[in-house]
């Protein structure tokens, strides 16, 4: 494949960086910045959106902001974010707490498809959506391809679903190192570097094992951190993710969802209409294999309709009913007060009406229940219908004896409005 080279620095940023990246995506972001403007599904998907008020690149449809995670991934906005189709951690962050902060928004739906990017960043945005759960719904979505540090991305979020073709995995670190002292001797170029006596470990001979040896355990220690994430964020212990999450390799659709590295299958409009609903897309779509103890190698020639009635099954076989005494549940008062609170906020968003956002808000910071909150709404709209139903009446008395020229009567109620209106246009339009 040839690549017309028109900006080397690009290059440069590649081979300098640290990349959470899947197979051939580097050599793809290259031909990604010569194309042309074109459609495909997932632009399509989300075209019934409108723009997030105050949003960068967030879009709102039912109530759900759409999070688009497309494209390489760069901490920052540079021109492959711009033109390209790229995403920067940066942007998603702020979108995220631009739909936090919108009242009307009642869930986030993050909208993923891409083979990963830079190492640096993608921890503090896993963070930030993990930091969302609890406050609103925050759910990921995959339709083709969530790999590497997208998938670290994706994991952080409440839940987790994939459509059945979609590329899911990728765990690891790349990094890369272009070694030129070759070419540099062919041109007779020769390069002095003084280190720091201090600092013998700031610069590495990648010539010997031992400099080798050092970046490797560089790697290695950035792997590290992304397996203990993803497997927390996932509720899997380190070693079932170095077993069982593609040691590299990317799962297809089914398969990653048998391996537990996602809730289920479904497309992204089911996605969509279940947070617009205010349920949860797991409730309805989800099934997690692994949480079963089935293997992969069982669950994958079997439809997801197949392994929700075996799970099914298994639990009512494994929990049987109690007769007597009967069995008194453990209660977290925690727990039951973030599942209240959480209530609370989704029921006050499902009821606010347009230009009521501001109220909705302080409802929410206030402590005010849903009944409440409802009550300030029918309250105000019945002032508003007051104050229209006078300012009628009020009209009607003042042009009770207008009307349009020409005319031998005099009218009176409201047809002395309607002839008052008539007689405006027709001044207005010399009609």
């Amino acid at each position: 494949m040839t690549i017309n080279v028109r900006n080397p620095l690009i290059f440069d940023a590649a081979l300098t960086a640290n990349w959470a990246i899947d197979e051939g995506a580097l050599r793809q972001m290259m031909d990604i910045a010569a194309r042309e403007d074109r459609l495909d599904p997932q632009m399509l998907e989300a075209y019934r959106a409108q723009e997030l008020a105050r949003a960068e690149r967030a879009t709102v449809r039912d109530g759900v902001a759409i999070v688009d995670v497309t494209g390489p991934l760069f901490k920052r906005a540079n021109l492959m974010t711009t033109f390209c189709g790229a995403t920067a951690y940066e942007t998603v962050r702020r979108d995220l707490q631009t739909a936090m902060d919108n009242a009307s928004v009642r869930a986030i739906l993050l909208n993923i498809h891409s083979p990963g990017g830079e190492a640096a960043g993608v921890a503090e945005l896993a963070s930030a959506i993990h930091d969302i759960r609890g406050r609103k719904p925050i759910v990921a979505y995959a339709g083709d391809q969530a790999a590497s540090a997208a998938l670290w991305t994706a994991v952080a979020a409440d839940e987790f679903f994939v459509g059945p073709t979609a590329s899911v995995g990728s765990l690891g670190v790349v990094a890369g190192y272009r070694d030129t002292s070759g070419q540099d001797a062919a041109r007779g170029v020769k390069t002095y570097e003084f280190v720091s006596s201090q600092s013998p470990y700031k610069r590495v001979d990648l010539n010997t094992k031992e400099g080798r040896d050092r970046v490797q355990a560089r790697v290695d220690s950035m792997a590290a951190v992304f397996v203990e994430t993803v497997a927390n964020y996932r509720g899997k212990s380190v070693d079932h993710v170095l077993e069982h999450f593609g040691q590299g390799d990317v799962l297809i659709g089914q398969a990653a969802v048998a391996a537990g590295m996602a809730d289920g299958i479904a497309t992204f409009e089911q996605v969509l209409a279940s947070l617009a609903r205010g349920d949860s897309p797991k409730a309805t779509f989800g099934f997690n294999p692994a949480a079963t103890g089935q293997m992969e190698s069982e669950t994958m020639d079997k439809t997801p309709e197949q392994l929700a009635a075996e799970a099914e099954a298994a639990a009512s076989v494994a929990t049987p009913k109690a007769v007597e005494p009967a069995t008194v549940e453990t209660v977290d008062p925690a727990a039951e007060a973030r599942s209240a609170e959480r209530k609370r906020v989704t029921d006050i968003m499902a009821l606010t009406l347009p230009g009521y956002e501001a109220e909705a808000q302080k409802a929410i910071e206030t402590g005010s229940s849903a009944h409440e909150f409802s009550a300030i709404i029918v309250a105000a709209e019945k002032a508003k219908r007051t104050t229209r139903a006078a300012a009628i009446k009020e009209d009607t008395k003042a042009n009770a004896d207008v009307s349009p020229a020409g005319a031998s009567e005099s009218a009176t109620g409201d047809d002395a409005a309607v002839n008052a209106i008539l007689a405006s246009f027709k001044a207005a339009t010399a009609n």
